[in-house]
């Protein structure tokens, strides 16, 4: 243990000092090999990424922008209610959402209700599924959603507006500008957003009532090079106030406040082989519910996160890239139902990046401290292999972990101090074929999980979490990508998805509720000179809503058409019929989405 904690401290020591040395007075030539943060593309190089079109930055909710793009599961209680994201069939609870670099998901319970998530302004969104505790800690292990700022310093200056108005009386307006030079960069964004979401049933006789939605979100990028050395700062703000829609037989009077406030600082240092980053990240999450909005009664729950990281990036050959990292937190939540509590932690770890003829192939190491859990070592080994100049293959293998929530712990009644940590293993295999034009994605994976947390009706008549459960995800994701030129005016384009999941749970061989077995997306785009006519397919299977299997919500098929149109380089006006055909579905029973809606769009930048 004295061993243990001297080499602690060492490291500690050598991330603060070694960036002070006389090293960085030399005149170096800077090379771009070195990692921009542990969310940048260069760290996820070996592994398969599905990157979201920057045309889909202005959408209002995370939730809006995984309808749009991907065949990925969603669990939503109405539109624009809570809501919840399913990567290969796990829970919300392990896919994380990671703002620059940092998970962002709840400590209260785990996970990020995506309608409070406005993805508006980012420059830099992907998906990539599969484990990524070894990065992220906690909870990242059907994959995680990046959204990433990205700081350059060269002359630069744009401003952006978007607009839309639709039905049920919703409107949205993101405005963004940009400003930087060789020595400064500067981003500022804006979005508000209100809807009266009271949208009919389709098929019966009511409307949702008691929907009500309005917010807003502002997010300031501001970065500073001084020689080798940048300065810089994130900072994300965003309030929601929601009405919670009725179900189908029982109307609402609830009402739910959100609050999120995100800050990340940082210091970023670097010569010709070596460079160091600490980033200091402050988080706050305020959630407030009324049972009954005419009355002042309420229910509050708060939880802030503390975050000092730092990073050693050493280019020891031009093939050769070691990153040593650490990082120590502290947790804090409160809450009616929670009391107060302290959660400290500390991590080491460190990845190890080398291009061996060709192959490329990364190994991730992570130790996490924690007074109160064990947690265990994990890892992560990742391959790149191409083969001529079209096919590629990859594979990695992870182990990874979550630890329980605060909710989980604390909650009162039903609490259990006594929980651990749960953890996975998990294996991928992908083969890609790219070209100019066409694209082939197929993949295959495997997770084993064993400790899982489910909360299960106890004796004294309410519910509590225990460590029972093991489940084996296993499935195959398909992609198919195709751009037809036809001449200078004319373009197709058609892109197909389709991912078949199976969640099962080992102790009575039956299917996880809410995990569709199959979800798929077709995407067909036709453009004629400024004109873009969009068709979107999305196809959900059953999904089982009990433990045993014996009840379900059908599978639907939604369908939905966009047209666009450019006046010149500076206006877009897009109109869109979403749900053409007026289908009814439902993703958690008893609280129908919308039918058929209508959308306008107008886009101006200079």
């Amino acid at each position: 243990m004295k061993h243990l904690l001297f080499f602690l401290l060492l490291f500690i020591f050598i991330t603060q000092t070694v960036p002070g040395q006389k090293l960085q007075k030399q005149n170096y030539v800077l090379d771009s090999v070195f990692i921009e943060g542990l969310s940048c593309k260069k760290v996820f190089n070996p592994y398969q990424l599905t990157k979201l079109p920057d045309s889909l930055s202005g959408t209002s909710s995370l939730t809006e922008l995984l309808i749009q793009n991907t065949a990925v599961f969603f669990k939503e209680y109405g539109r624009g209610m809570v809501s919840g994201i399913s990567l290969r069939g796990t829970g919300p609870v392990h896919t994380q959402i990671v703002w620059n670099g940092i998970s962002v998901n709840s400590i209260l319970n785990g996970q990020t209700d995506l309608n409070t998530f406005s993805p508006g302004g980012f420059d830099e969104i992907f998906i990539k599924k599969g484990g990524s505790s070894v990065i992220f800690g906690s909870g990242a292990i059907g994959g995680i959603v990046v959204f990433n700022d990205k700081i350059t310093f060269k002359d630069t200056f744009h401003i952006s507006n978007h607009t839309k108005i639709g039905s049920f009386r919703t409107g949205i307006n993101h405005f963004k500008i940009i400003s930087g030079n060789n020595k400064t960069y500067t981003k500022f964004g804006f979005q508000i957003q209100k809807s009266k979401n009271d949208y009919p049933y389709p098929g019966y006789r009511i409307k949702n009532e008691n929907g009500r939605y309005q917010g807003w979100d502002f997010s300031f990028i501001n970065g500073i090079k001084l020689h080798h050395h940048q300065l810089y700062i994130k900072y994300k703000i965003s309030k929601l106030d929601r009405e919670t829609s009725r179900t189908l037989y029982m109307p609402q009077n609830a009402e739910l406040f959100t609050g999120n406030t995100n800050i990340l600082s940082g210091w970023f240092w670097q010569n010709r082989y070596f460079s160091s980053r600490t980033e200091m990240v402050y988080l706050h999450e305020k959630y407030q519910y009324f049972f009954n909005k005419n009355l002042a009664g309420n229910s509050q729950s708060a939880a802030q996160s503390i975050l000092v990281r730092n990073l050693l990036n050493f280019r020891l050959h031009k093939t050769y890239n070691l990153v040593i990292g650490n990082e120590i937190s502290k947790q804090t939540g409160t809450g009616d139902h929670t009391g107060k509590h302290i959660r400290n932690n500390f991590a080491t770890f460190l990845i190890w990046s080398h291009q061996l003829n060709n192959i490329d192939y990364q190994i991730k190491l992570r130790q996490d401290f924690n007074p109160d859990l064990k947690i265990p070592i994990i890892g992560a080994l990742a391959l790149h292999i191409p083969f001529h100049t079209y096919h590629h293959f990859r594979f990695s293998a992870s182990k990874n972990f979550r630890l329980p929530t605060f909710n989980d712990l604390y909650w009162t009644p039903g609490g259990n101090p006594g929980l651990q940590p749960e953890t996975s293993y998990s294996f991928d295999a992908v083969y890609n074929y790219n070209q100019r034009n066409f694209e082939t994605h197929l993949g295959i994976f495997y997770i084993d999980s064993h400790n899982l947390i489910k909360w299960v009706p106890g004796q004294h008549q309410y519910w509590y979490p225990e460590n029972f459960e093991t489940v084996r995800y296993s499935g195959i994701e398909v992609s198919l990508h195709k751009v037809l030129k036809i001449n200078n005016s004319i373009t197709l384009s058609n892109r197909i998805e389709v991912n078949y999941n199976r969640a099962v749970n080992q102790k009575n061989n039956k299917l996880l509720p809410f995990t569709p077995q199959i979800t798929g997306l077709n995407s067909f785009k036709f453009v004629y000179k400024s004109y873009t006519l969009s068709y979107r397919y999305r196809y959900q299977g059953k999904i089982f809503t009990t433990t045993t299997n014996t009840k379900f919500l059908p599978a639907y098929h939604l369908h939905s058409l966009s047209l666009s149109h450019n006046y010149g380089q500076h206006i877009n006006i897009q109109f869109n019929i979403n749900n053409l055909l007026n289908t009814y579905y439902e993703n958690v029973p008893s609280r129908p989405q919308p039918g058929r809606f209508y959308e306008f769009i107008l886009n101006f930048k200079i």
